[in-house]
């Protein structure tokens, strides 16, 4: 099972040795195992990697998560892993009837503004409750907002005055995060069978990963915990920073009755997903609740 997540941020050369991962700097080597590996995240000049290396991350379903300048993610690299049953997986996609991703996405929703109450209350914070009613009453599709409304309300509470379009230290935090959280979702869609650009509800022709953006929404509540806990004054995030919100992956979540990552979960929901699909009942998706802010064993290089 992948437990690592990789970062190298100084100037190296990555290559495969013995079908390991092999990184040089300087006169110091590493050798990782490409098993323990979820993601690979490069940051930094001067860092060059084989296409070896890059292949055999892709066949290990390795994520790669390039950082740009202000060390926030600039392109991804998402294994495009064959599932055994892709084509038949794909066809019940984009298949899917209306009525049957409306009332998916209603109970996405649904546990996206459950997970954002927890959040307030778990932090200490009004507006758990005034939230929380707002997931009462989300509609098939959404058609009345209440994820909208619900977001307002909750970013009033979490971070008063907070703009998501500004350049504020806590923004830089949350957009870090989702983009660690979304690579994860859109390599377990992928290897379940899905064609990411097709989703529920987001529909965007500009965006590849639709479907990603529809699942990541449930998740966010866990980086938004832990952005609360190291958000500075600082628009640019420190290495620290950084690592601490790369733990989201393994922040523990509630599903099937029991404590499991956010990484195992998002691959429990994305093969309920293609459950609900396949056998056109929507009370087969399995989504994650958000419990106390715990890191479940994170490994570092």
């Amino acid at each position: 099972m992948a437990f690592r997540i990789v970062s190298i941020e100084n100037p190296a050369e990555v290559h495969v040795t013995n079908g390991q991962l092999l990184v040089k700097q300087d006169d110091r080597s590493v050798t990782i195992p490409v098993t323990d590996m979820l993601m690979l995240v490069v940051s930094g000049p001067n860092i060059r990697m084989s296409t070896m290396a890059q292949t055999l991350l892709a066949d290990a379903h390795v994520i790669i998560c390039h950082l740009g300048r202000n060390h926030h993610p600039a392109a991804l690299t998402i294994p495009m892993v064959a599932n055994a049953r892709q084509t038949k997986v794909a066809y019940e996609q984009v298949g899917a009837s209306q009525e049957l991703c409306d009332l998916l996405w209603q109970r996405i929703v649904t546990r996206k503004i459950e997970n954002q109450a927890r959040a307030l209350a778990i932090l200490g914070l009004e507006g758990a409750e005034e939230v929380w009613a707002f997931s009462q009453n989300v509609l098939p599709g959404d058609v009345g907002n209440a994820e909208g409304a619900a977001a307002r309300a909750y970013f009033s509470h979490l971070h008063p005055g907070l703009n998501r379009r500004t350049d504020d230290p806590l923004n830089a935090c949350l957009n870090y995060g989702y983009a660690i959280v979304r690579a994860i979702i859109a390599r377990d869609l992928v290897t379940t069978g899905f064609i990411p650009a097709f989703g529920l509800h987001h529909h965007s022709q500009l965006i590849a990963f639709n479907l990603t953006d529809d699942m990541i929404e449930l998740y966010r509540p866990c980086v938004d915990l832990i952005a609360s806990e190291v958000v500075t004054t600082a628009k640019r995030l420190s290495r620290e920073q950084r690592s601490r919100l790369r733990d989201a992956a393994f922040t523990a979540v509630h599903m099937r009755g029991r404590k499991v990552t956010l990484v195992n979960a998002a691959g429990i929901a994305a093969d309920s997903l293609r459950s609900a699909i396949a056998h056109e009942n929507p009370e087969l998706l399995e989504l994650p609740g958000l419990l106390e802010p715990e890191i479940i064993d994170p490994v570092r290089v």
